[in-house]
């Protein structure tokens, strides 16, 4: 009697020893995913295209892993939902404003996709305005200006409506002010676009290169706690 129990014993604490095994690999990955995503936010907040890149490859393979030990479902339902919005950001960064557009947010609803599509259209409206500067090309710039203040302002107006609030989310309120009056849209899309490295530390900490004025171009992320402007107001009332 004594010999069957230890046997039990032993069979149910090798199955624990087992599952606890196994279990540990997923535990690590999913370790592994976070420290990998705050790494992708900090390079994607420091313009680091090459760093965002790289992590984001690596967050693909993290994926795989779940993938490949049937955990797909818990992925995609938990962990993996804003992939499509890491592509975008990478794509903006890498100047591909076509891709953001037609490929990485076509389709796609929610604040944060208005917020980094109307990033992507500023910026390609801002290399078309310089280029009309060069050339000199008046009425092309006054079309481009009104593009920005009505197509432009419309995406940051969708942030700003569907978003957290000014509180959690001041850059979307922040561009919303800036493309909604003309002087202010005119001044962005009249800069140079900003050639340092490292706009944002973490946790929208100020780094070099980042000025704060209203004749700045709008930020690639959202999220930054300050003050709010009048999209704030908007957004409250």
């Amino acid at each position: 009697m004594k010999t069957k129990r230890f046997r039990l014993g032993l069979m149910v604490g090798l199955l624990f020893a087992v599952l606890l095994f196994l279990f540990s690999f997923p535990v690590s990955w999913l370790a592994d995913y976070y420290a990998h995503l705050n790494q992708f936010s900090y390079g994607v907040k420091s313009y680091d295209r090459d760093e965002a890149q790289k992590i984001l490859e690596t967050l693909k393979e993290d994926y795989n892993h779940f993938v490949k030990w049937k955990l797909q479902y818990p992925a995609d339902r938990f962990l993996f939902t804003k992939m499509y919005l890491y592509e975008a950001a990478v794509s903006v960064l890498n100047e591909d404003y076509e891709k953001v557009e037609k490929d990485d947010l076509k389709n796609r609803e929610g604040w944060e996709a208005n917020y980094i599509l109307g990033i992507s259209k500023f910026w390609a409206l801002h290399a078309a305005f310089q280029e009309a500067m060069i050339k000199k090309d008046k009425a092309k710039m006054v079309l481009i200006l009104g593009i920005v203040v009505e197509q432009v302002k419309s995406d940051f107006e969708k942030c700003v409506m569907n978003g957290p609030g000014p509180a959690e989310n001041f850059n979307c309120s922040f561009d919303y002010d800036l493309t909604s009056d003309p002087n202010a849209a005119i001044k962005a899309l009249v800069s140079p676009k900003p050639q340092t490295k490292y706009l944002f530390g973490p946790d929208g900490k100020k780094m070099p290169g980042q000025t704060g004025d209203k004749k700045a171009p709008p930020q690639l992320m959202p999220g930054d706690k300050k003050d709010a402007g009048q999209g704030g107001a908007r957004k409250v009332g």
